[in-house]
């Protein structure tokens, strides 16, 4: 499958595909089904278990940042975990889209470990080791080249203790799991269009290395059933 780079009606500025923010809601919870439900989150969470397990409980709490946070379903979802084990974190969500971060926003109100503010993961507006742990889910996809090794070296540089960095990988079975959920299982248009779209902009195990080299950081990339990709760097390396 070649890599298809039309955008994703999330991505179009055009006033003609504006999203509604009640539409916008509704896709997005989709999405986070498909985490929940598909394997997204497991992956993602196995990475930032091993993490904190390297960090060690020697610090009073852990600063962790989510770009491209969407509705902040992983940082609630992460808050809740890791008090529950006794843990102290304080959780930033990023996110371009004002639409989406003001939902975000409203929605983490009563959580105290987590905040939300529009950034661009491209050019974050934090200072070098802001955070002990940075990861971004679901939003590699969105990005051409460029915009990827940038995210990359970003994560890298505000992260002190690792990063990861977790998507879709492009494959036709993939592919035709996303127009079955298209035709069968979603409600909103928006996932309905973006949904299968966003397998087909996802990158390959082998493209996610090429741009880890781009971005001249030190990081591996681990393939996680079904159909992800992690790519992520351990430990204050690579700076």
């Amino acid at each position: 499958m070649i890599r298809a780079m039309s955008k994703e009606w999330l991505d179009n500025e055009e006033s003609s595909i504006y999203v509604e923010p009640e539409e916008l809601e509704i896709s997005l919870r989709e999405v986070w089904n498909v985490n929940r439900y598909l394997g997204g989150n497991p992956a993602l969470f196995a990475h930032l278990d091993r993490m904190i397990r390297e960090i060690g409980r020697d610090i009073s709490e852990i600063r962790m940042l989510d770009v491209a946070t969407g509705l902040a379903d992983i940082p609630m979802a992460l808050s809740a975990k890791y008090r529950k084990n006794g843990m102290a974190v304080s959780i930033t969500g990023v996110d371009t889209h004002p639409g989406i971060v003001e939902l975000a926003s409203r929605r983490t109100e009563g959580d105290s470990a987590v905040n939300v503010k529009q950034a661009d993961g491209t050019a974050l507006p934090f200072e070098d080791g802001s955070f002990d742990i940075a990861f971004c889910n679901l939003a590699l996809h969105h990005m051409n080249d460029e915009a990827a090794v940038k995210l990359l070296q970003e994560m890298n540089r505000v992260a002190r203790a690792g990063w990861v960095i977790t998507d879709l990988v492009r494959h036709p079975l993939a592919f035709a799991a996303a127009k079955m959920l298209a035709r069968y299982v979603w409600r909103s248009p928006v996932t309905k269009h973006d949904g299968p779209l966003s397998v087909q902009r996802s990158y390959t195990a082998n493209e996610a290395a090429q741009l880890v080299r781009s971005a001249g950081v030190d990081a591996v990339v681990k393939r996680h059933f079904p159909f992800r990709i992690a790519i992520a760097c351990y430990g204050e390396r690579g700076r």
